[in-house]
């Protein structure tokens, strides 16, 4: 989940801000009063709703891939680089959460270890999967194994962020979670 640190710190905002942030959000001002009486309640709800929709994802796709290990990861490693508009220009978005940092409101931090925890629960599903059948080695620890996985996930999510566009951080970081997933067998 993204949550800028301007979000945490009692700041001004004016009427005009909060009408932007309702327009932004196809809302009203008067909807988002209503339905939040704050900014770190609607920073919750969108944590929450935010890492289901991910959390949700992952889940599906070991559904899907039950039964091809590698195929699993393909489809995460192709989850990096999907653009809604198709736009190889774009930037990566990774959201990374700072959950150590001491201003993040302390449900959001959290929510978000919660989500990250269920990402990664569903990883050692994949590999322990694997692991029974025989999909990949016998003598591979699932939980460590599950860690790595998702510590690559998060290095290629913050290393995209630092190239020019999705095209080229694809090019040098595409398949570095399916070759992970190769080593295993």
């Amino acid at each position: 989940m993204c949550y800028e640190r301007r979000n945490t710190r009692k700041s001004r905002t004016t009427a005009n801000d909060r009408w932007v942030r309702a327009q932004e959000l196809d809302t009203t001002r008067a909807n988002l009063h209503y339905h939040f009486k704050n900014k770190e309640s609607l920073a919750i709800e969108v944590t929450k709703r935010y890492g289901a929709r991910y959390c949700d994802q992952f889940a599906a796709m070991r559904e899907a891939f039950k039964g091809n290990f590698v195929g699993f990861f393909e489809a995460v490693d192709g989850f990096f680089w999907e653009q809604p508009d198709g736009d190889d220009n774009a930037k990566v978005n990774a959201c990374i959460c700072l959950v150590s940092d001491p201003e993040l409101p302390v449900a959001i931090g959290n929510i978000s270890r919660g989500h990250y925890q269920n990402i990664q629960n569903t990883i050692k599903g994949v590999i322990q999967d694997a692991i029974d059948n025989k999909e990949i080695r016998a003598d591979i620890n699932a939980q460590r194994e599950a860690i790595r996985a998702h510590v690559i996930m998060m290095g290629i999510g913050t290393s995209g962020q630092h190239l020019l566009n999705i095209k080229q951080a694809k090019e040098q970081l595409g398949g570095l979670l399916v070759d992970w997933a190769n080593s295993l067998k």
